[in-house]
């Protein structure tokens, strides 16, 4: 549908959760029940305070514009940067999946949910592994 239409509506029980242009929909999911139907797992709560927000995986930028308070924020794969292990986030690789244009790596933190990096095929770390992860705030979606 994406690929083809001008327009597209999710739908939740009955009801529009989301309608506008695909570029509309995939980059400003409206809440966390569409960014999770569009495929995207790194869905938590944070409280976003200035252009950073306190979630499970420690401070993480947000846009400038991003509405404050306890809200949703969405971290894009793209946004999820793969570090050394002594910079950023701690975290072991549980699991890789080849993805055609790019590695699915999932990434699972001593104490904070699951998070999911989309990384080029050479330089995908192996499972078992321990990285650092660091996050992109151009790829940070604070969901109304």
């Amino acid at each position: 549908a994406f690929a083809l239409a001008d327009r597209v509506v999710v739908m939740r029980d009955g009801r529009i959760a989301q309608e506008g242009t695909p570029l509309e929909v995939w980059q400003r999911p409206a809440d966390a029940f569409v960014a999770r139907f569009l495929g995207f797992d790194n869905v938590t709560e944070g409280t976003v305070t200035g252009q950073a927000a306190a979630t499970p995986w420690g401070k993480v930028p947000v846009p400038e514009d991003a509405p404050q308070g306890t809200r949703t924020v969405l971290v894009r794969p793209a946004g999820v940067r793969i570090v050394p292990a002594d910079a950023g986030l701690r975290c072991t690789v549980a699991a890789r999946t080849f993805r055609g244009t790019h590695v699915a790596v999932h990434l699972q933190p001593e104490d904070a949910p699951r998070l999911e990096a989309a990384c080029a095929l050479r330089a995908a770390p192996e499972v078992g592994d321990t990285v650092g992860v660091e996050f992109d705030g151009a790829e940070i979606v604070v969901l109304g």
